[in-house]
């Protein structure tokens, strides 16, 4: 654990308490589409709580100095559809669940990394093989930046006029 790592985590959990507010003050708009993503807030809750395992590849990956998951754009986006598909019926606490259990795990790799392992990089496939750094992972579109993302798109959804009171 370095003091990086630390407020590393420490960014990570706040994203993801803001996240977690936000999902659980929205139970009128649960059904909303998200604009960026075309799926419901149910959907866009449901992946960013169940990305973290596929996240934590490449994080694990680049701290450890082993090659990242060789996936391409078209591989991420299929898991996402599919993800999204089957859980147009989901539930807040299912989602919360998840974001939990997900969160607490994540948090807890990224606190006990070492500055080394902060700085190591590799080419990653998802940036045409630009060497990024698992610090860069965290921060950028693989973790952090990924939640809070997300987490904008959830407060601009629109409401459905048919569900509208």
């Amino acid at each position: 654990m370095t003091q990086r790592s630390t407020e590393l985590a420490n960014r990570f959990e706040q994203a993801v308490a803001e996240f977690n507010e936000t999902v659980q003050e929205c139970s009128e708009r649960w059904a909303a589409i998200c604009n960026a993503e075309g799926w419901t807030v149910a959907q866009v809750a449901q992946h960013v709580a169940g990305q973290f395992p596929l996240e934590m590849e490449f994080i694990v990956a680049a701290a450890e100095g082993k090659p990242m998951p060789p996936y391409t754009w078209d591989d991420i986006d299929s898991k996402n559809d599919t993800r999204a598909g089957r859980n147009r019926e989901v539930t807040r606490a299912d989602v919360l669940r998840e974001l939990h259990t997900g969160a607490a795990l994540t948090a807890a790799y990224i606190r006990a990394l070492s500055d080394e392992q902060l700085d190591r990089t590799g080419p990653l496939s998802l940036a045409d093989g630009a060497s990024v750094s698992t610090q860069q992972l965290i921060e950028g579109g693989v973790l952090i930046a990924h939640v809070t993302g997300h987490l904008e798109s959830i407060r601009g959804a629109t409401v459905p006029s048919a569900t509208r009171v």
